[in-house]
């Protein structure tokens, strides 16, 4: 990066009032200009306790993983549609089970056993 690009030039008539820029002299000109100091680095915050990280990964592994059997097992058992959540109405227990419906419930937890395992096999602590 050159020098030139840190300085911030006034355009003549700004700073100088009511002068034309052919009355203003080089002075006049100059003194127009200022310097821009670079931006400070950011602060970088110490990354928390090992022991944190730790607690924070196994802990959102095994709820990722119990998430993740619950939504693929539970559809295809028979407390889905039978139950006091669904018993008074007909048409979402219908909805319930559909194959659609149980699909995408069984998908999705899929996804989730999948994402709990990629978080426990690519850990790193920061340090």
């Amino acid at each position: 990066m050159d020098p030139e690009s840190k300085v911030l030039k006034f355009p003549p008539g700004s700073g100088a009032g009511s002068q034309s820029p052919q009355q203003m002299t080089d002075a006049q000109t100059t003194s127009a200009t200022a310097v821009l100091a670079p931006p400070a680095p950011p602060q970088a915050e110490p990354p928390p306790p090992v022991w944190m990280q730790r607690f924070v990964l196994v802990t959102s592994v095994v709820i990722c993983l119990w998430l993740g059997f619950v939504l693929s097992v539970l559809p295809w058992q028979t407390a889905w549609t039978d139950n006091a959540l669904v018993a008074n109405h007909p048409n979402l227990r219908w909805f319930l089970g559909t194959g659609f419906v149980r699909g995408l419930s069984t998908g999705l937890g899929l996804l989730d056993l999948w994402i709990g395992i990629s978080e426990a096999v690519q850990y790193r602590d920061r340090r």
